[in-house]
């Protein structure tokens, strides 16, 4: 939606309205977010932003009273404001509304596209609007209590405050279908903290935050109960015990360690390659780290989550990564060893053990062929505890 312009011109309406001028206003969680945004943005891995950056400019402030939308630009203007300070938006005074079909409808849309555009504003979840007795439309959002603070008075979820306190607990209670949670960080996004749940349930279970970010739903994958899922969970953890004892000595170093087991995934786990010639007939398995450790064969998917059983082990902070490998959907991990991150590609390996890995352990730089989201990654390893 073109509305940079419109954009500009209700800012400016709004900074008259309001008496203040961009660059001074209230601590609000918007504020908050827009400065947390900017610096994420400006940071790769655990660098922070040099100090004397100028600050981000402080949102202005909407006007207390109705305000007049021309047309849908200007109305969607005064919504992007709202949104991004995480208040509501004015009564309005809309009458290009009255020849609408739908109003309600119109407004919506603009509020997908917004998202669409924004998605850092996910937090505005709903709304809903009503047109008062004196003519006005009155637009509400509702907004994720994480963003705004506003939980309720008896509400018990769990405390986590970063990436790594959320996967955690998600891990701990992997036997709920939901699991309350008080998100403590206003600044972390919603489709942020959604991409750091995918490091949970192997591909069994699906774990995602509710709609109103008050708690995280599980949900079990490819036709399981949750305690089909659950076990077949366990068997993988029971899987990856037993290729430890096997591949690992008590003389061995953790890197050593590393090494004998991803030696051992890449030179034993076939690729499944009925991926590419009959992928009706391809098991869900080989997409999961029971097709790996199990049956010896996988795809990406498959050979990564093996990978990531096999470390947890061991004691080896282990992630997954999802992107592209010379243009094709791909995954492969992130490991911790020795005081840094470096990525591990265990599905372009296999079979090379004997002439030398080419993705085990390297930088970015030297991950070749490969293209993710970096910046995700940076602010998913800043919020570990490793």
């Amino acid at each position: 939606m073109k509305n940079r312009k419109i954009w500009a011109s209700v800012l400016a309406l709004c900074l008259v309205l309001a008496g203040c001028t961009a660059g001074t206003g209230g601590e609000s969680a918007g504020e908050q977010e827009g400065q947390s945004a900017s610096a994420a943005e400006s940071q790769t891995g655990s660098e922070a932003e040099a100090p004397g950056e100028p600050e981000t400019p402080a949102l202005p402030k909407l006007p207390e009273g109705p305000v007049t939308a021309a047309d849908a630009e200007e109305l969607s203007g005064y919504l992007e404001l709202a949104m991004r300070r995480a208040e509501q938006p004015p009564a309005v005074e809309a009458a290009f509304l009255d020849s609408e079909a739908d109003p309600e409808m119109t407004v919506r849309n603009l509020y997908y596209a917004l998202l669409s555009e924004h998605p850092e504003c996910k937090y505005a979840y709903d709304l809903a609007m009503e047109r008062t007795g004196d003519g006005l439309y009155r637009i509400t959002f509702s907004y994720m209590p994480y963003r705004t603070g506003d939980y309720p008075a008896d509400f018990a979820g769990e405390e986590a405050g970063s990436f790594g306190e959320l996967i955690a607990l998600a891990q701990e209670h992997l036997d709920q279908a939901e699991i309350p949670v008080r998100i403590t960080d206003p600044s972390l996004t919603v489709d942020d903290l959604g991409r750091a749940l995918q490091q949970v349930g192997g591909g069994y279970l699906l774990c995602q935050l509710s709609r109103d970010g008050t708690a995280i739903t599980v949900t079990p994958q490819n036709g399981l109960t949750h305690q089909a899922a659950l076990d077949r969970l366990a068997e993988i953890e029971t899987l990856a015990q037993q290729i430890v004892e096997e591949c690992v000595t008590d003389s061995m170093t953790l890197p050593e360690q590393a090494e004998a087991l991803y030696t051992r995934l890449t030179d034993r786990v076939a690729y499944d390659f009925r991926y590419y010639t009959d992928p009706g007939s391809m098991p869900y398995e080989s997409t999961t780290a029971y097709g790996a450790l199990k049956d010896d064969l996988a795809i990406c998917g498959g050979y990564a989550q093996a990978l990531q059983a096999l470390y947890e082990q061991v004691g080896i902070p282990c992630l997954t990564v999802s992107g592209q490998w010379n243009g094709e959907n791909h995954m492969w991990n992130l490991v911790w060893l020795d005081g840094e991150w470096r990525y591990c590609d265990a599905t372009s390996d296999r079979g090379r053990s004997e002439f030398g890995f080419g993705c085990y352990r390297v930088t970015a730089e030297n991950l070749w062929g490969h293209t993710w989201d970096q910046d995700w990654v940076a602010r998913l390893t800043s919020g570990l505890e490793v």
